[in-house]
């Protein structure tokens, strides 16, 4: 019986190790550039989905709610321009709630198969109500050619204008480290 209990025993310790490890594991594949970022409604954009026209790279419109319950709507259009290594995004904040003025954060992230980020964008814009902002960037990345997942996120900041600055900050330096 002695015997039974230290059997059981190692095997519930077992199963505790692997737990850990793969929760270790499940953390660690995460890092896809979406781990910096707290409380964004995410949409994942893989390139082999999006259209191809010699070095250009057209991918799916992203187009989320900023806030669920309200009419109010992000959408981002993203094209790779692979052979002069340059990522174009535009984004556009449609506030069509007609009492509510908001902060909104917007993050795109371009990673490469192994989950590096080659290219990170941020926005936090106030918008009132009514209102359509629109407004175009560029960023340049020399492993572009690498790129393999996309990952567009957006909320209501409600901490307001800075909110998140701190981590693109921390995002871009270790941008090619």
């Amino acid at each position: 019986m002695r015997s039974n209990v230290s059997v059981s025993a190692r095997l519930s310790l077992l199963a505790l190790v692997g737990l850990f490890f793969a929760g270790a594991s499940l953390q660690a594949s995460h890092a896809d550039g979406r781990a910096d970022w707290v409380g964004y409604a995410w949409q994942k954009i893989e390139i082999n989905e999006c259209d191809v026209t010699g070095k250009l790279v057209a991918c799916p419109i992203y187009h989320q709610k900023w806030d669920w319950k309200r009419n109010q709507w992000v959408d981002i259009n993203v094209t790779l321009d692979l052979a002069a290594g340059r990522a174009l995004l535009t984004q556009r904040l449609t506030n069509n709630d007609p009492y509510d003025h908001d902060y909104v954060c917007v993050t795109a992230v371009i990673v490469d198969a192994d989950g590096g980020n080659l290219v990170a964008y941020h926005q936090n814009w106030g918008i009132s109500s009514g209102d359509v902002l629109q407004e175009s960037f560029a960023y340049l990345s020399p492993a572009l050619a690498t790129a393999a997942t996309i990952h567009i996120g957006s909320k209501q900041c409600r901490e307001g204008a800075s909110q998140d600055d701190d981590v693109y900050r921390r995002v871009l330096a270790n941008i090619g480290r």
